[in-house]
């Protein structure tokens, strides 16, 4: 069922798919490192730019950085949420870049894997929340962690994020491999950083060959992003968006291709079906699952 596809020139989002619903998208990595928060706060920041309300959710619990990039301090986190000191809408940060923030928790080990009630406990709240936004950008952690694929299985759409690093290639297949048993799409987007078009097309080749062999999932390329010495000075100096002009022409190409995409269809429903149906699935997931630790 996979094939490289390139979508080019598609006209918006389509409007039947749940258009009072937010579109939810999480960016997904079976490896840290590898660029995926950089990009979803990019992703953020150009729906806005399209003048669509936009909520980034740092979902990598535990060790969230979204707010450090931005050179932000939050007040509140996930963590305050889950203890009863406050509601989601309440550590809901807007930013200068046109997207509002909703920050996790950071060095906090309990935030790591969400019980049963809390999971239900960020459902109800971000089913009220999600009501006022266009887009919902889920930055996940890495790995296949229970928060992970709890996130990335309530979500529309699902973005992998990887590099050449072969290790990268290994672990994005296994988060692969176990999100398309638990999800009820078999549709996964990618994007590989740190690479060529040249070198991109060969990654994700090698990972399309054996999704083939061993899967039944479509793996759609959306583009690369090209080495960027702009890119890393500007996470370094925690100012990402000071030379947006500059960024690689990959990257802009990539973030427009995400933005020009049709929504899934077969997904809509809105935050509240999605986040029910991850729920569901947790509530009777078999105690043993599956191993994923192979391209196989």
């Amino acid at each position: 069922m996979s094939e490289i596809e390139k979508h080019d020139g598609i006209g918006g989002m389509n409007a039947d798919a749940g258009s009072s619903a937010p579109q939810v998208i999480a960016v997904a990595s079976g490896k840290g490192g590898v660029g995926k928060t950089y990009l979803s706060l990019q992703l953020a920041a150009r729906a806005a730019s399209r003048g669509k309300r936009v909520l980034l959710m740092d979902a990598d619990l535990g060790l969230a950085n979204a707010d450090v990039m931005l050179g932000i301090s939050a007040p509140r986190t996930i963590h305050d949420v889950l203890h009863g000191e406050c509601s989601l809408q309440d550590i809901v940060m807007p930013t200068d870049h046109g997207f509002d923030i909703l920050p996790g928790g950071s060095g906090l080990h309990e935030l790591t894997s969400l019980g049963i009630a809390h999971q239900q406990l960020v459902l109800d709240e971000m089913s009220s929340l999600g009501a006022d936004y266009d887009q919902v950008i889920i930055d996940t952690g890495a790995g296949i962690g229970d928060n992970v694929l709890y996130f990335a299985s309530a979500s529309e759409s699902v973005l992998i994020v990887l590099t050449p690093d072969p290790t990268s290639l290994t672990d994005a297949y296994a988060l692969i491999k176990v999100l398309s048993r638990q999800r009820d799409t078999d549709h996964f987007m990618v994007v590989v950083n740190q690479a060529d078009e040249v070198e991109a097309q060969i990654v994700f080749r090698r990972l399309l060959s054996v999704a083939d062999r061993y899967l039944d999932v479509h793996l759609d390329f959306i583009g690369h992003m090209d080495h960027a010495p702009v890119v890393r000075r500007a996470i370094q100096s925690q100012a990402i968006f000071a030379q947006s002009d500059k960024l690689p022409a990959s990257l802009q190409a990539s973030l427009n291709i995400l933005l020009d995409r049709p929504r899934e269809t077969r997904r809509s429903g809105g935050l509240r079906f999605f986040w029910e149906h991850s729920l569901h699935a947790a509530l009777h997931a078999p105690e043993a699952a599956p191993a994923a630790g192979g391209l196989s």
